[in-house]
């Protein structure tokens, strides 16, 4: 991958391309760990020509405190073309599905960067495969494939993330070859007749992003990817200023005979208000999120996704609409069942054109046992860092 690198940067020379590239410190107070000090940034870059276009991202994280919260990654090189009513794409890309604000069951196509941030939805490697689109207009067909199932590193027990009790081996057990495909089929339909809405099901054939731990020794865990047939819906309908919101997803486990069939949904709510106070517009939004098994005996809680079962996401957003673009978030996640709750609050504002100031807060409180967030128990954080863009 470091080649591939190097001969897209020779290329770029030769060819015009556009970049985007951000780099940030942060300083990150722990409540049960030592503070942190870290570096971190991604360059964004598209070549484009007749033929093809090329798009790449470069990220690395460099943690002073914790050595293993220190990478550098090509998380995404691939090629796309878009000709008449069709587009492809062939290499390694980071894809987005998902309606809600909190947390998205159906997004489902990469796996989690768990060095960089487990609360950090967006937080995903890149992963390998390929893909066609044929449009209609506002509604698509699409077609894809990912080619192969990665190893991922967990942080250990001396990190302030770690999500197991016990050591971790991050070399992956497969049901099946790791080059064996993982098959989709999305279709997108949008409407603006009656009602303003889009809906897309999604059809899935090979391994889930959900993977299970086993033991392969007494003291260490392995993740362990099996394949599954999954259904997934998503679905938003907008009504005035109200956005309703629906992700669903079936899963039927066809190799792992300790794991159970599963059934996920997710339902929300987004309503906005416009200049409450001056020019500043707020948003507020109500979620649910619920995860149900066809056998209860069988495999519970072995992703950090569970923590979304029974649990209602409360959040306000708060956009000032002045000139550095200030905004403010606040979200509770509260389990209705276990005595868990996660609280973030994030401040962003920009510093002149090219400078973006964030403040964040994170507070995790749980009184439960067994279950991964419980390993995290009561522990906050606070962050605060400096972006530069150009």
């Amino acid at each position: 991958m470091k080649v591939a690198f190097f001969l897209f940067c020779i290329v770029s020379v030769l060819m015009a391309f556009e970049q985007k590239t951000e780099l940030g410190f942060s300083g990150i107070a722990y409540s049960s760990h030592n503070n942190d000090v870290v570096a971190e940034g991604s360059s964004e870059i598209t070549l484009d020509n007749t033929y093809l276009q090329t798009d790449a991202n470069v990220e690395f994280l460099y943690s002073h405190e914790y050595k293993e919260r220190r990478y550098l990654l090509l998380n995404e090189l691939y090629i796309s073309k878009e000709f008449d009513a069709y587009s492809v794409s062939l290499g390694k890309r980071v894809k987005y599905w998902g309606e809600l604000e909190g947390f998205n069951i159906a997004d489902i196509y990469n796996q989690k960067n768990y060095l960089k941030d487990p609360f950090d939805k967006s937080a995903k490697y890149g992963a390998f495969g390929a893909d066609i689109s044929r449009y209609f207009d506002e509604n698509s067909l699409e077609v894809g494939a990912k080619f192969y199932e990665e190893d991922i590193i967990l942080p250990t027990n001396n990190t302030p993330y770690a999500p197991l009790p016990m050591k971790y081996d991050k070399k992956l057990r497969l049901s099946d070859k790791r080059y064996t495909p993982t098959l989709y089929f999305k279709t997108n339909l949008v409407t603006d007749t009656l009602i303003d809405s889009e809906t897309s099901l999604i059809l899935l054939h090979g391994y889930d992003t959900k993977r299970s731990y086993i033991p392969i020794s007494a003291t260490t865990l392995a993740q362990y990817a099996y394949r599954v047939n999954k259904a997934l819906l998503l679905s938003h309908i907008i009504y005035n200023d109200t956005i309703f919101k629906t992700e669903l997803s079936y899963t039927d486990v066809l190799d792992d005979t300790q794991m159970s069939n599963y059934t996920q949904l997710s339902v929300g709510v987004e309503q906005s208000f416009y200049e409450v106070v001056g020019t500043s517009d707020i948003t507020l939004f109500g979620e649910y999120y619920s995860y149900l098994y066809s056998n209860n005996e069988k495999l519970k809680n072995v992703d950090i996704s569970e923590i979304y079962d029974n649990d209602v996401f409360i959040a306000l957003r708060m956009s000032l609409n002045d000139v550095r673009s200030s905004e403010l978030k606040v979200g509770i996640l509260q389990d209705m069942i276990k005595d868990e709750q996660v609280i973030k609050a994030t401040l962003k504002t920009r510093l002149y054109e090219s400078f973006v100031l964030n403040g964040e807060y994170l507070q995790i409180n749980s009184s439960t046992h067994n279950t991964l967030l419980s390993r995290f128990g009561n522990a906050s954080r606070f962050t605060l860092s400096l972006h530069y863009t150009f």
